[in-house]
Formats: C-alpha cells, sequence, structure tokens
C-alpha cells in the first residue's frame, strides 16, 4: 500500500516536472492561457444596472445628492448627456442615466479600483441612490 507522504511528494514531482518541460520547450500556450483569465478578470462586468420610475431631472439631482453626500471628489458632471464621473474611496465611479420614457430612467452604476471591476461598490452607490424611491 502506497502511503499518503509518497504520493504526495510523486505529485509534486510530476507537476514541477510537467511545469519545467513546458517551458523549456518554449510552450507559450499555457503562459498566454494564464494571462487571458487575468485580462478576462479586468473588463469583466463591473456595474449595476435598473430601471427607475421617476423623471429626468429629479433623478439626477438625486445621483448628484448622493455623491455629495458620500463624499465624492467629481471628475466629470454632464447633465445633458446624464454622465457622472467620480472618485469615491479610492473607487473610481460612473453613473450613466438613459432616459426610456418621461417617467422611466436606466440608471447605471460602474465601479473600479486599480483597473479591477469592484461591483459590489458599484452596487452599494446604486442602492444608495434608490433607496429614496421606495
Amino acid at each position: 500500500m502506497i502511503s499518503k507522504k509518497i504520493l504526495f511528494k510523486t505529485s509534486q514531482k510530476f507537476i514541477l516536472l510537467s511545469c519545467l518541460l513546458c517551458l523549456l520547450s518554449g510552450c507559450v500556450p499555457i503562459l498566454v492561457g494564464g494571462a487571458g483569465v487575468a485580462a478576462g478578470y479586468a473588463f469583466s462586468n463591473d456595474s449595476a444596472i435598473g430601471n427607475v420610475k421617476e423623471e429626468y431631472r429629479i433623478l439626477w439631482d438625486l445621483c448628484m445628492d448622493k455623491l455629495e453626500s458620500m463624499d465624492a471628489e467629481i471628475h466629470v458632471s454632464n447633465e445633458s448627456k446624464g454622465i457622472v464621473k467620480a472618485l469615491i474611496s479610492e473607487n473610481n465611479v460612473s453613473i450613466k442615466i438613459d432616459t426610456i420614457n418621461a417617467k422611466t430612467q436606466r440608471l447605471k452604476v460602474s465601479a473600479r479600483r486599480y483597473f479591477l471591476p469592484k461591483a459590489q461598490f458599484a452596487q452599494k452607490v446604486f442602492f444608495k441612490v434608490i433607496e429614496d424611491f421606495e
């Protein structure tokens, strides 16, 4: 019967040998595959999106008030395009408001920190904005 210790050492040697052979043979697909996973994560979904049954102007004012209450450093604010870009707690936050009809707006909040998506922070900002409508 093979002991667990011998089996573990054998599997370690096998993995090390496999990695060494891949590197020595110039096997680039393994390295590229690892980079693809990192890039896929960096560009994954980073936003919270929802429809809000309210007039555009009221939603815009509420977004600006909530950003102010969260001590946001606003970098871009364009009311006619419905875009706000701000920095909150080292997170780059983007808010986009699109009009569906006169009484319904689509609100999209995106958040990133150091180019990595922060979906939970985006959801936090999104829910802070819409909490007054409930």
